[in-house]
């Protein structure tokens, strides 16, 4: 006797396949390459490259310009401002949660801003700055006049009409975390703390790898990750490009000027994409202007030249881009052009050890990739030798150790590198200049922070452009950051990572703006 299988059967039977390979669709995560793992999940350090990378997606800031390069509602869904610009009220939305199914609130909101503009006070911030009140803020709890929650909005009363208020609100540090990650001090409880308030939560932490999970939470572009790896190189001989190149990874980030030629061909023949940001990126050798031998500006100005000439001299022997002493990059609102000598000799002399400290720059995957680090160390060195002084170099294997010793001050000379939005700089010089937080380029007179303040107070533009180039002269004749190259990131991705609605012009990548199609 036969039977007969029922239609309905049969037809759920055919979508079965369908099913898997949408299922596995969803399983498989974007893995991503960056070059440093994270050091904390705490809002205060998110403008470190290592901290933003996660910070930047698992909370949520107010407004996000990182998909589409349009300012986003994202917990705000409206906003409202006065004729005279000063009074912004942002309309919250409902019923949004953390990670933990806790209510994202304006108390809530308003607490993470309270608890950024406390532990900011003081720094100049852009948004401090915006907000006077908060100067003479000596009580946590005492509330203020220039903001607060007033039913479902989040109210901002600023002392004069805000300039890129938009590219502001959508910084790291000011994304939403959950207040049982800090204290009624403002005080971050536990480095690792995450409660996620936005498209990704963290699933999984452990050595290399941090795992993002969608939490489906707000817009994305089309095929979005479900799932993403923040992949990060350990040992010594690991790179990026080596593990993308073994079918390890999806998308990975490199300077420009990290990549010589032989491994751009080499990423051709693997296949891969390349989507180039505008260079917005500078390097630079900085002295430190507050320990003798280089308090003396003539000495830093001699040691200026001879290094610029050396190094330009090495770089046009190996048909290497010329040198580009201006600090903000070439394109980019502020742009000079400075003089390099042919070949000066020193105009001071010092004599004594100097501590100089030297990490990679980036995650070179090839010798031949880490070139113009190498020759910028070397004409450093030299240098430093036609001066009279005696070099005492420390290599440090990773940024971690090198930037502590940075960020104490525990150094003569450190090679290093920034970043700027080049076409709209001027919230972003306020961090590097004005702020322990960020940047923390030197200013030895004074000059360059009188500049970028000016500039962010004037609502001229042709003023404003013309104060950044006298805050760019004004970085070049301190000769304390003394910048030798620009750069830009690079993309590197497989043909089926979409990066068409990221905004290149932020960093770092917001993955809900990514498509991936595995």
């Amino acid at each position: 006797m036969s039977r007969r299988l029922n239609p309905c059967f049969l037809f759920l039977f055919a979508l079965i396949p369908l099913f898997c390979a949408a299922t596995s669709h969803a399983a498989q995560p974007l893995r991503y390459w960056f070059w440093w793992e994270a050091s904390t999940f705490d809002t205060y350090y998110g403008d470190y490259f290592d901290v933003m990378q996660v910070a930047r997606n698992i909370y949520a800031p107010l407004i996000s310009i990182g998909m589409d390069g349009k300012p986003q509602g994202m917990i705000a869904e409206d906003w409202k401002v006065d004729p005279a610009g000063t009074t912004w009220k942002f309309q919250l939305r409902k019923e949004l949660t953390f990670e933990d199914g806790k209510p994202i609130t304006p108390a809530v909101v308003l607490a993470n801003f309270r608890r950024m503009l406390w532990v900011t006070r003081g720094e100049n911030l852009p948004l401090n700055s915006l907000l006077p009140e908060t100067d003479a803020w000596t009580d946590y709890k005492a509330p203020l006049k220039c903001l607060y929650a007033d039913g479902g909005d989040l109210v901002f009363k600023f002392k004069r009409r805000p300039d890129n208020l938009f590219e502001v609100l959508s910084h790291p540090i000011y994304g939403i975390a959950s207040p049982v990650c800090f204290d009624g001090k403002g005080k971050w409880k536990e480095g690792f703390c995450s409660v996620a308030s936005g498209q990704y939560r963290v699933a999984e932490r452990s050595p290399g790898k941090i795992r993002l999970v969608s939490r489906r939470a707000f817009p994305t572009a089309a095929a979005a990750p479900d799932e993403v790896e923040i992949r990060t190189p350990l040992k010594p001989g690991e790179s990026a490009l080596k593990a993308m190149f073994a079918g390890d990874g999806e998308l990975a980030i490199e300077p420009g000027f990290a990549l010589s030629s032989t491994t751009l061909k080499a990423i051709e023949e693997h296949g891969f994409t390349l989507t180039e940001e505008p260079p917005s990126r500078m390097y630079f050798v900085q002295l430190n202007h507050k320990k003798p031998p280089f308090t003396d500006k003539a000495l830093r100005r001699s040691v200026r030249s001879v290094f610029l000439s050396l190094f330009r001299k090495e770089c046009l022997a190996l048909g290497i881009a010329p040198v580009e002493p201006s600090f903000m990059p070439r394109g980019g609102v502020g742009f000079g052009i400075f003089p390099v000598p042919e070949a000066p000799a020193p105009e001071v002399r010092a004599q004594g050890p100097v501590d100089v400290v030297f990490f990679p720059l980036a995650n070179y995957s090839f010798p031949e990739d880490g070139r113009m680090q190498e020759l910028a160390e070397n004409a450093f060195l030299k240098t430093l030798e036609l001066h009279g002084l005696q070099p005492k170099v420390t290599r440090h294997l990773a940024r971690k150790g090198a930037m502590k010793r940075f960020v104490e001050g525990d150094y003569n000379v450190i090679m290093r590198g920034s970043g700027i939005t080049i076409n709209d700089p001027y919230a972003g010089l306020k961090m590097m200049f004005m702020s322990q937080i960020s940047a923390r380029i030197p200013d030895p007179s004074g000059k360059a922070s009188e500049f970028i303040q000016k500039a962010n107070e004037s609502a001229d533009p042709l003023e404003r452009r013309a104060l950044a180039e006298k805050m760019n002269e004004a970085v070049f004749e301190d000769a304390a950051a003394i910048t030798f190259a620009h750069s830009s990131w690079v993309y590197i991705h497989k043909p089926r990572v979409n990066m068409s609605r990221f905004n290149l012009f932020m960093d770092p990548i917001e993955f809900r703006a990514i498509g991936w199609r595995p």
